[in-house]
């Protein structure tokens, strides 16, 4: 009888007018975002149901007469949810391709639902904004970062997407000029660039937030930003594999997002979350666990390299370049006639190499002083603002 009533229901939702059934329950598990083609699936299911509670229902009544095949309806409920489960993660998903910039490029397949899941934890924090900001953003949308902010945040919560990628400062200041109130999603490369002319334009203090992610964001960018626009970033941390895993404002530890479980792998960051893979995943960064909910990152462990016997943290080393005067620099490990070195690429005015290796002398390990420099306008990036270390390595192959 259980089985007749669900089945009736099933089919009273199918009548013209009316919402089938599962396209209801997928509304409401996702939170009201769903991917296209979603409404004609969900009525062939609710077909599928319909027949399936049906089965079950005579199969009770079978049992009436003594048949043995009833106890199949058992099966018949949790095989179907098991199937349908496994076809919907095959017929909805996304496929991403990583930036490469710390390696070669990846293809990553992702069910849409992990997708919702992510965007429907974001959305619950601005859901309480008055008015509806015109989400601006410098992030290309077929990257998952842009993905989920870009196209599915403003789907979900209804605001305005200009469809526009914002590649200057100048675009940014006419369109903020242009709306009440704005939502930036943009990246630290980005921030950087534009702070470092913000005092020749006129920018509008209408920013309701900024979000930025892809690489890490420097403090001094941080407290720029904040002064520019009146808001501190809120940066992201995660990958395109893990989706994201927390986040903060202005430098210091990172706070993990509550369905984010983390431990460490041999000192790196490992991430067990319902936006990841069904298992968990070891990222290349090093961390410092403080507890459950917060945690330090120490840099990639693949930039730990070994040169004539002696360790260096290029990320360190960058940095401590970058305290010379230069304003952004690059290492990469190239091969020498006596085995690796080190090659230094720097944004910015060109100086003889001997007078380079005497500016280095104070800052790197005896032995790894850079033999090969390249000086550019600006490193190499891709769209989301990543360094893209493949190309810098190449540009020491010239």
């Amino acid at each position: 009888m259980i089985a007749a009533f669900f089945g009736f229901l099933f089919a009273f939702s199918l009548l013209p007018g009316r919402e089938p059934l599962c396209m209801k329950f997928a509304r409401r598990v996702s939170g009201g975002l769903v991917p296209e083609g979603a409404e004609e699936y969900c009525r062939k299911l609710t077909w599928i149901w319909v027949f399936a509670c049906f089965g079950a229902a005579a199969m009770g009544v079978m049992s009436v007469f003594g048949s043995k095949w009833w106890c199949l309806s058992y099966l018949a409920v949790p095989g179907l949810l098991f199937a349908e489960k496994l076809y919907r993660n095959r017929r909805f998903k996304v496929v991403f391709h990583t930036s490469g910039s710390t390696g070669g490029p990846k293809t990553i397949v992702k069910p849409f639902e992990r997708l919702a899941k992510e965007v429907v934890f974001h959305s619950a924090r601005w859901r309480g904004l008055e008015g509806k900001p015109v989400l601006l953003a410098t992030i290309h949308p077929d990257h998952m970062y842009g993905t989920l902010w870009r196209k599915l945040l403003p789907k979900l919560l209804g605001w305005e997407c200009d469809p526009e990628i914002i590649v200057s400062p100048e675009s940014l200041v006419a369109k903020m000029a242009a709306a009440k109130s704005v939502f930036l999603v943009t990246t630290p490369s980005f921030l950087s660039r534009f702070c470092a002319y913000a005092s020749q334009y006129e920018v509008p203090r209408n920013c309701v937030e900024i979000i930025t992610s892809g690489a890490l964001l420097k403090d001094e960018t941080s407290a720029s930003a904040k002064a520019v626009f009146g808001v501190e970033p809120l940066q992201i941390y995660g990958s395109t594999e893990t989706g994201g895993i927390a986040s903060r404002r202005g430098g210091g530890v990172w706070e993990v997002f509550p369905a984010v479980k983390i431990s460490s792998d041999g000192g790196r960051l490992r991430v067990k979350s319902p936006y990841s893979t069904p298992t968990a995943y070891t990222l290349g960064d090093g961390v410092e666990i403080i507890d459950q909910t917060h945690f330090r990152l120490l840099g990639r462990m693949d930039r730990l390299v070994k040169i004539n016997e002696e360790r260096v943290n290029l990320a360190e080393m960058e940095e401590a370049v970058c305290k010379l005067g230069f304003k952004e620099a690059a290492l990469a490990v190239i091969e020498g006639e006596r085995g690796p070195m080190l090659g230094l690429m720097v944004a910015g005015e060109k100086i003889p190499p001997l007078k380079m290796r005497e500016m280095l002398g104070g800052i790197f390990p005896k032995g790894t002083i850079p033999k090969k420099f390249r000086f550019v306008d600006e490193l190499p990036r891709n769209s989301q603002g990543k360094v893209v270390a493949q190309e810098v390595k190449n540009a020491f192959a010239l």
